[in-house]
């Protein structure tokens, strides 16, 4: 099943989330950023170890390449196989000016990445920041705190979100942007991509 993420949407991506009612695995819940045209991004702990879980630490932004170099089961659906690394996408039509100040909003926090926290900085509480900031989730008391919680807040607040679950392969598509491709796919809201 292919994934096409247009101009005028964003989304995210839940790691090791075997489908939208399922939590996500120990073996590494992580959620990262979809930007307009299938772009991943994510937002980590710089360890000295990668994988180490850091309570408090300098923040970094990984783009698509230190994505295929560090985390390989994120962008290549052999890895992901190999690990049992499903991945749920949630993803949501924005208009084509929202989807710009995301990415925008990404390139700010690759240029000053915040502290990480992992509770009150996490991966889900950067993109959830993001996601406010372009008024694609309402600005809320309480910021969702894992993966699972901004994928059910995502979900609430976008009812029409195309949902879609399997092991990730992303492919250049030659002009900036990713084709995803889902193998065994399972879709909850996702038509083929024509």
């Amino acid at each position: 099943m292919d994934l096409v993420v247009h101009a005028w949407e964003v989304g995210i991506a839940c790691r090791y989330k075997a489908g939208p009612h399922v939590r996500s695995t120990d073996e590494g819940g992580h959620a990262d950023a979809i930007l307009p045209r299938g772009v991943p991004v994510g937002y980590y702990a710089r360890t000295r170890r990668d994988r180490r879980l850091a309570i408090v630490a300098p923040g970094m932004v990984r783009d698509a390449a230190a994505l295929l170099r560090d985390r390989p089961e994120y962008m290549r659906a052999g890895e992901a196989r190999g690990r049992n690394c499903l991945t749920t996408f949630a993803v949501l039509d924005v208009g084509e000016a929202r989807a710009a100040a995301f990415a925008a909003a990404w390139e700010a926090i690759a240029a000053d990445p915040p502290l990480f926290v992992a509770v009150g900085g996490n991966c889900a509480q950067v993109i959830t920041r993001a996601l406010e900031g372009i008024g694609a989730l309402p600005r809320g008391w309480l910021r969702p705190g894992s993966p699972d919680a901004l994928f059910r807040a995502v979900v609430a607040a976008h009812p029409g979100a195309r949902i879609a679950t399997g092991f990730a392969e992303f492919t250049p598509d030659g002009s900036g942007g990713y084709g995803i491709r889902l193998e065994n796919a399972v879709g909850a809201r996702l038509p083929v991509a024509a």
